[in-house]
This record gives C-alpha cells, sequence and structure tokens, in this order.
C-alpha cells in the first residue's frame, strides 16, 4: 500500500530553466570565443554532471563548490573574461527563485499523501524556494543530507531511511529517466515518469504528461 511520494523538485516541480540561468550563458557567451550559447551550455552542464557524479560518498562535494568548479573551467576552456564566483552567486539565485509550476502547485496542495522532495542539491537552495513558494512537504531530502546525488541509488535509500518508509510504500515522481526512474528503480522503488514534453516512452515505464495524469496513476496505484 502506498504511503507517501518521493518526487524530484528542479525540472518536476519547478522550472529546471529560467531567465536568470539564461543570462548567465550569455554573459559567459558575450566574452568568449565560443560559437553559440547552446555551446555554452551544453559544455557547463556536462561538467556540473561529471564532477556530480565524482562527488559521491567520501568524495561528497556541496553543489556549490561543484558548480563554481564548473564555471571556473568552462571560462577557462572558452578564454571568457567573466567571474566564477559571480556567475555562480547568480546560479544561487536562480536555483532558489526558479518559479514552480503552476500544475504541481496545485497538486501538492490537494496531494493526499505525504510528500517529501529528493533532490540533487544543496539545502539552502530548497529550502529558500520552498519558502518562496509557499510550499508544505513532508520532508525534504538533499544530495547534501545523503552525500549521495542522482542517479546513484543511495539518496534514495536514504530518503527511505529518513522517511522509515520500505520501498513498496513509495512511487516516485520526476523527469530524468536515469536519474528519477532507473536510479530509483534500483532501490525498489515504482516511478512515474514526468514526460512533459511528450518525448517517445519506453517499455515499462510509467509516464506522464503532467500532475493531472500524475494524480491519475496514482489513484490506479491506490
Amino acid at each position: 500500500m502506498l504511503k507517501a511520494i518521493f518526487m524530484d523538485y528542479y525540472g518536476t516541480v519547478t522550472h529546471e530553466n529560467g531567465p536568470i540561468a539564461v543570462d548567465v550563458v550569455k554573459r559567459i557567451y558575450k566574452n568568449s570565443d565560443a560559437d553559440s550559447p547552446e555551446e555554452i551550455f551544453r559544455c557547463w552542464w556536462k561538467i556540473f554532471k561529471e564532477k556530480l557524479s565524482e562527488a559521491n560518498g567520501e568524495k561528497f562535494r556541496s553543489q556549490h563548490d561543484v558548480a563554481l568548479d564548473s564555471f571556473r573551467e568552462v571560462l577557462e576552456r572558452f578564454h571568457s573574461t567573466e567571474d566564477a564566483q559571480e556567475l555562480l552567486a547568480r546560479m544561487e539565485e536562480h536555483w532558489c527563485t526558479t518559479p514552480v509550476y503552476e500544475d504541481a502547485a496545485r497538486f501538492l496542495e490537494k496531494a493526499e499523501l505525504p510528500v517529501y522532495f529528493v533532490t540533487n542539491s544543496d539545502d539552502a537552495y530548497v529550502y529558500a524556494s520552498v519558502e518562496k513558494y509557499g510550499l508544505h512537504p513532508q520532508g525534504i531530502i538533499t544530495s547534501e543530507q545523503a552525500r549521495y546525488s542522482k542517479p546513484r541509488k543511495e539518496i534514495f535509500l536514504y530518503a527511505l531511511q529518513k522517511a522509515r518508509l520500505h520501498p513498496q510504500e513509495v512511487i516516485h515522481v520526476g523527469d530524468s529517466l536515469e536519474s528519477d526512474v532507473r536510479c530509483p528503480m534500483e532501490a525498489g522503488i515504482k516511478s512515474i515518469w514526468m514526460n512533459r514534453e511528450g518525448a517517445p516512452v519506453p517499455p515499462g515505464v510509467d509516464s506522464a504528461r503532467d500532475f493531472d495524469e500524475v494524480r491519475t496513476l496514482l489513484e490506479e496505484e491506490m
């Protein structure tokens, strides 16, 4: 029997990108030898993800530190004169203020089961965002607390322990096939893929275009 919902935060409850993040990329591009802003973004995201994947367990590093190193590497690679600390400050503003999806806010307000956010983030960013938008989850589990980030299953094992729940008592909702579907499955947790863009759905994956469809799938599980 389901007793709770685990839910990704950035990209699922809030928009992944926004005007601040776009401004950061444009600032680097204007003072670089890159061919396009998209090249800057792809490079930074690749470096950021690779560094996060290395920063687990005994080697754990905060998102703040990983992001700062990622900016420094991108600036060096594209010969940009921007300041990495200033860019990070802007990205931290983005992580604290990026808008919540309207359907997510409605779902959270009427959710019949307790909701726990399980997210790759430092505590400060998520708590600031949750406070700004008046959200009231049952709990917030971050990679900073778990010292592991998705797609490592340890963050979900930590979340289960913290919520005092068993895998079969939880369903996870998130927008990444790798981090929010395959990863929790490794911890024994069923998932719903938040597929807002209507991408092709792999066999065996439960997919929803919005939180109205999530609610329907949850009713079937309950």
